[in-house]
């Protein structure tokens, strides 16, 4: 065999093997390329104006969602969110875990070195001060403010089951118990309160109904509602509870027409997909 045929059987033996190399290494960057975009880094399409100026809709933005982008949030950083009908927003990060925040009727949110005003806020009828949980933090439930009732006891119910736990309420004056029928001459909005949803309803409504009665019927002290959680198996009542996860307050920018941690409570770090990048 002579020396130029056996040149060119090693090129041609050593070109395929190249070649097949070669298509090796290019299928798994193509194949890294792709994980990175669906399971890592994403493009997300701003569809709202609730986080305008920040954010105007149509904006695309890329999201990280990576542990090493969403386990250690700081305040401000805007992350992605899922709401429990499953739909995603983008929200801004303004309550870290252990933080004592505290909320006016002006819609004026304060951290200790933060302040937050909403946009066109009119809903919230008084101040109140509340926490943020830490994964593992012990709540009382009798220590909890309404508010914080709200917040405390609908992340049990994601977390645990919404048909797992009901909410009983009792009104008082003072000390004194009055008839839960007495909410039925007052309103909500200019509607009528039905006694079969006054285990449902949300803070501020207690608050209003407290104050309706007050005017109708003064006394030296004023009408208040408890509301205790209680467990559907057994009836027993929840008393303390223990935060699985670390949780967030979120906010928007648009006042009353966006939904955030003013309605949604707090938002557990497994509802938080990811974060957004800052280039």
């Amino acid at each position: 065999m002579s020396i130029q045929s056996t040149s060119r059987r090693l090129l041609h033996s050593t070109s395929r093997s190249w070649s097949v190399f070669l298509g090796t290494i290019l299928a798994a960057i193509f194949v890294a390329s792709l994980s990175a975009r669906f399971y890592a880094i994403e493009p997300y399409r701003v569809i709202e104006n609730s986080m305008e100026p920040l954010l105007p809709a149509g904006k695309i933005v890329w999201v990280c969602k990576l542990p090493m982008c969403t386990d250690k949030l700081s305040r401000d950083d805007i992350v992605l969110i899922s709401f429990p009908d499953h739909s995603k927003a983008l929200r801004s990060v303004f309550g870290l875990p252990g933080d004592s925040l505290h909320i006016s009727p002006s819609g004026k949110l304060l951290a200790k070195d933060k302040v937050h005003l909403w946009e066109d806020e009119f809903e919230i009828l008084a101040p109140r001060s509340f926490y943020v949980p830490r994964k593992d933090d012990s709540i009382s439930f009798n220590e909890l403010n309404d508010l914080s009732f709200d917040y405390t006891s609908e992340l049990i119910r994601r977390e645990f089951g919404f048909r797992n736990f009901y909410t009983q309420a009792k009104l008082f004056r003072g000390s004194d118990t009055l008839p839960i029928s007495r909410v039925g001459s007052t309103h909500i909005f200019g509607r009528p309160v039905s006694i079969r949803e006054i285990n449902g309803l949300h803070w501020q409504e207690y608050f209003l109904i407290g104050l309706q009665i007050d005017r109708e019927d003064p006394g030296a002290k004023h009408v208040h509602f408890e509301r205790k959680l209680y467990r559907t198996e057994d009836s027993s009542e929840v008393e303390y509870f223990r935060s699985p996860q670390d949780t967030y307050y979120v906010i928007c920018q648009k006042g009353n027409r966006c939904e955030d941690s003013r309605s949604l409570g707090y938002v557990t770090q497994k509802q938080i997909v990811g974060k957004v990048l800052r280039f």
